[in-house]
């Protein structure tokens, strides 16, 4: 009894070494694969089809919404903002719009303050802007809108 007692214990010692070894070796951390060209092109592959460096045209057009002979909203934000979307989206696959308050002061010396909408058009052409443009100035009944024109960089980014 004596020898398998014996025995019953060294199996028992093996087998906790064993487990303890397995057990060490699943805490730890598998090393980092070496950087390699596959590595890097699949990460360049989640960059858009447009190279990172290459620059485009971006237009910012500032609408304001008070009327040009009443020099008061006609339209609440809403009815504005619905009007310049949909204008948008006649001209554009793509445009972002934002709420701001314009303030400028008229040939009398009189300050007004207005709601503002703010359209970023990128990749868009000068052609296109100024058409959508003169649809809103004829909804919105505006002299004028301002329209700026930057060369920007863009990256549509999905992540790794």
């Amino acid at each position: 009894m004596k020898k398998t007692g014996i025995i019953a214990l060294i199996i028992s010692v093996i087998s906790l070494c064993f487990s303890g070894v397995c057990i060490l070796m699943l805490l730890q951390k598998p090393p980092l694969p070496e950087p390699s060209k596959t590595t890097e092109s699949s990460a360049q592959s989640s960059v858009s089809e447009k190279s990172a460096d290459e620059t485009t045209k971006q237009y910012v057009m500032y609408v304001g919404t008070n009327d040009k002979d009443t020099y008061k909203p006609e339209h609440t934000n809403e009815e504005a903002k619905k009007i310049v979307d949909e204008i948008c989206l006649k001209y554009f696959e793509g445009y972002t719009l934002q709420d701001a308050i314009g303030s400028w002061t008229d040939e009398k010396k009189n300050i007004t303050h207005e709601y503002t909408l703010v359209c970023y058009f990128d990749g868009a052409d000068s052609e296109t802007v100024h058409k959508a443009a003169d649809e809103i100035i004829k909804a919105l009944n505006q002299n004028t809108v301002l329209i700026e024109q930057d060369e920007i960089k863009t990256e549509y980014y999905s992540g790794k």
